[in-house]
């Protein structure tokens, strides 16, 4: 006996579209962003660098973010051997701005690279080329009203109309030649050449800054009182915001480039402004050379030990106050630590202050 048997047969919700006469068109949605942990080859570092930079007195207020902190949280993640899931060429639009603010000379109206007084006030801060394209009136009126909020505990505190305008201007210039120079380094990749190191901060992007109209400026301070190990130090005028300036990794220090400190091939003496990256670390461009035997988790130093780590302005050496294995308050800042992945408190010999980095980054006997 033969039993029939009725198929049903499912048919889609929606009405396949067809391109007749014979070939079928899908529509496809278009490819999602990369979720912004995805893109970390250590998101839980990363997470723990933002907790650290945003919650310091650097780069800004505490709590507070800023174009100055975007860019020591990309060097210090990268420092302490974070990595990046993305490509250059994927870059989204907050990582471009962020890279061309950095391209930026900033300075004051006087020349200098250092916006903090004395008095802990600021001056106003702005690229060279808004400076240009003001009058000796236009930036006294600017300067004045800085600082005047400056006193007033503001942070942020708008530009007069010229300035604003000024500004404008020479933000669209440094647009346009960050564009040329990125497809000139387009280029040189496809001929096979030698295009520039990647960057960090490109990587890095600047999701938890949104730019005010001082959001630049105000944080972006330079010298001791921002960066806290460098003493003394100050930008040169005009110089510009290259994080190989701003923090001790081992990327190449620019400014080097035609001064015969570079000792690379012509080729690369002639690309850019870009020493050997092992000549030198830090803005006091010190010799590359580890200070001692690099630490680990195997070998971790005793308590009240000499130890030497890399800060923004090259080797510092300091006291270790406390050897971490479990999660505890540092300096009123929740550090996470295990056995298998301890942590050193140090203090700064010359600041004495207080940072927290893994026996990896250090260097003792």
């Amino acid at each position: 006996m033969i039993r029939r048997v009725n198929l049903a047969i499912r048919l889609p919700k929606k009405p396949l579209t067809f391109q007749f006469p014979t070939r079928r068109t899908f529509h496809c949605p278009p490819a999602s962003k990369m979720p912004p942990k995805d893109k970390y080859s250590d998101p839980k570092l990363r997470d723990e660098v933002k907790e650290e930079i945003h919650n310091s007195d650097k780069g800004g207020a505490p709590g507070q973010w800023s174009a100055r902190k975007a860019q020591m949280m990309a060097s210090e993640y990268k420092k302490r051997g974070g990595g990046y899931n993305t490509e250059k060429s994927e870059q989204d639009q907050s990582q471009k701005h962020l890279s061309e603010w950095t391209e930026e000379e900033w300075q004051t109206k006087e020349g200098s690279g250092h916006a903090k007084q004395a008095d802990g006030t600021e001056k106003r801060y702005l690229p060279k080329k808004a400076w240009e394209q003001m009058s000796e009136g236009e930036k006294e009126e600017t300067d004045q009203k800085k600082q005047a909020g400056s006193k007033e505990g503001k942070q942020f505190v708008g530009n007069t109309e010229k300035a604003k305008e000024s500004r404008e201007n020479a933000n669209q210039e440094e647009k346009e030649k960050y564009e040329e120079k990125k497809a000139r380094e387009k280029e040189q990749q496809k001929k096979g050449g030698e295009g520039e190191e990647e960057d960090a901060a490109e990587q890095e992007g600047d999701e938890e800054y949104q730019e005010d109209e001082e959001g630049s400026e105000e944080g972006s301070e330079e010298g001791s009182e921002a960066e806290g190990e460098s003493e003394g130090e100050e930008a040169s005028a005009g110089q510009k915001r290259t994080r190989g300036q701003q923090n001790g990794s081992k990327k190449s220090q620019k400014d080097n480039a035609g001064k015969g400190q570079s000792k690379g091939s012509p080729k690369k003496q002639q690309n850019g402004n870009k020493s050997d990256k092992n000549d030198t670390v830090g803005s006091k461009h010190q010799k590359n050379e580890d200070p001692a035997p690099k630490g680990s988790a195997d070998r971790l130093p005793k308590k009240g030990q000499q130890v030497h780590w890399k800060a923004m302005p090259g080797f510092v050496d300091g006291e270790v106050t406390d050897i971490l294995t479990g999660e505890q308050e540092v300096d009123g800042k929740n550090v996470k630590a295990s056995e298998k992945d301890p942590r050193i408190v140090l203090k700064s010999n010359s600041s004495g202050k207080i940072c927290v980095h893994k026996p990896e980054a250090c260097y003792y006997d």
